[in-house]
């Protein structure tokens, strides 16, 4: 499920070269997540061994919660240090509250059979990558 989920955010960074700061990180977040809530082994998956997948899944003692995390902050301190993203918390912590929200918008609601809800997602990632003035 990782390599899966890793090949999509790296075609979205590749995707998004052309953009900087929250701008691209909040495109590659939509980019991403549409793609993953688009795969068909995803769903298969979720469909199949909901609990078995969302515990492999959104578990922060697992193997993808953690990656996931670790790849995102590291986008964000790649844009940070380019001087282009000025977060208002640690890259580490801002990374696992966007992957937290996340999941809780895709994958939680997999249980009641509700549909991924990637634009609210996407407006509260919007909200958590708001910066500071750049002080």
């Amino acid at each position: 499920m990782f390599s899966l989920s890793d090949d999509l955010f790296e075609q979205a960074k590749r995707d998004t070269a052309h953009l900087s700061g929250s701008e691209r990180l909040l495109a590659v977040f939509r980019q991403h997540v549409e793609a993953l809530v688009g795969a068909r082994s995803l769903q298969a998956f979720l469909q199949q061994e909901t609990h078995a997948a969302l515990r492999i899944l959104t578990s922060r003692g697992g193997s993808v919660q953690p990656r996931t995390v670790a790849r995102l902050a590291d986008l964000y301190r790649e844009e940070q240090r380019a001087g282009s993203f000025h977060p208002r918390a640690d890259p580490d912590a801002l990374a696992y509250a966007v992957v937290r929200v996340t999941e809780g918008f895709i994958y939680n609601d997999a249980i009641v059979a509700v549909e991924p809800a990637v634009e609210q997602a996407a407006a509260i990632v919007s909200l958590l990558l708001a910066e500071t003035t750049g002080e």
